[in-house]
């Protein structure tokens, strides 16, 4: 089996069709198709399945893909890698980042980043842990910043804490219990319950009312988007609790929305770097990792602070 037979098999399963990875590679169907017939008979299995419209992959496929994706993504940090070491800071480092790391840290890095490697490609998705994990550990993302939740990683990856966040409670400016301090004192207001990623936002949102010993509050409205929950607490005596990264995003404390202050503050999630266990990064992505490392602290040092 060749590096171009495993190259050919994931454009046709990304693709969905011969015709599009065709496109993608800019080589012929009949080569693609002498790649997947090869492969299939060295395996003594049919990876796909043709249909009117194109392929499907089937389980050995699906198998198949997912140790090919880490052994392409491995293959291309050998030569990246390679090329590093000779100063040449060239190639690519893909990260995933949580909305609060984005807000807080990826813009302090990204000038530093283009500063020092302006010939790299940075790709940047936005996620929690859970959906990428297996992302991290196949090398198609080289690490993640963002929260943990209960120090729970899959196993195979390293968890550095960066700082302790919080959340807060957001109103709208002029709000009729801005002045409340606690929790107790805002259980006959209306609530979003924001719910950007996954389920986990909302337990932990109902986790929060449960700990204080207070009835779940009264939600009259599920989001999915972080900017229809900020327009709606803009425009409605609805609150919700965000990350405090929320208000830097928006620019709008002090004008439209801003949080009311508790005098127990509402503890989230740390934010962290995880990445592989068993292998380095490459240098270029480890020079991103120290940038991201050091924005991390300083931005948790200044929380602390009371920013």
């Amino acid at each position: 089996m060749k590096l171009s037979h495993i190259r050919d098999i994931l454009a046709v399963a990304e693709a969905g069709s011969l015709r599009g990875a065709s496109r993608k590679l800019g080589i012929t169907q009949p080569t693609i198709t002498r790649s997947i017939r090869d492969t299939e008979n060295e395996l003594g299995q049919s990876l796909f399945m043709r249909q009117p419209h194109g392929v499907v992959l089937t389980e050995a496929g699906h198998m198949f893909v997912r140790r090919a994706v880490a052994i392409q993504s491995e293959v291309r940090h050998i030569f990246e890698e390679l090329e590093q070491a000779k100063g040449r800071f060239v190639g690519q480092v893909s990260i995933a980042v949580s909305a609060a790391a984005s807000i807080s840290i990826v813009p302090t890095v990204l000038q530093k980043f283009y500063k020092r490697f302006p010939q790299a490609l940075l790709r940047v998705s936005e996620s929690l842990l859970q959906p990428i994990e297996s992302d991290i550990l196949s090398g198609e993302i080289d690490f993640f910043v963002g929260p943990l939740y209960e120090n729970r990683a899959a196993a195979g990856l390293t968890v550095e804490k960066l700082f302790d966040n919080r959340r807060i409670i957001v109103a709208r400016r002029g709000h009729p219990l801005a002045s409340a301090t606690t929790l107790e004192q805002l259980q006959g207001a209306a609530w979003v319950r924001p719910s950007f990623s996954d389920r986990r936002d909302e337990a932990d949102f109902e986790a929060i009312f449960e700990r204080a010993g207070l009835p779940l509050p009264n939600i009259v409205m599920h989001s999915r988007s972080a900017t229809v929950t900020v327009l709606a607490i803009a425009n409605t005596d609805m609150l919700t609790i965000l990350p405090i990264q929320w208000l830097d995003e928006f620019a709008l404390g002090g004008q439209y929305i801003d949080m009311i202050p508790l005098e127990q503050p509402l503890h989230a999630a740390p934010v962290c770097i995880v990445r592989r266990g068993d292998l380095p990064l490459t240098p270029l992505a480890e020079g991103l990792c120290d940038m991201v490392r050091g924005a991390g602290l300083n931005y948790g040092m200044r929380l602390s602070a009371g920013r």
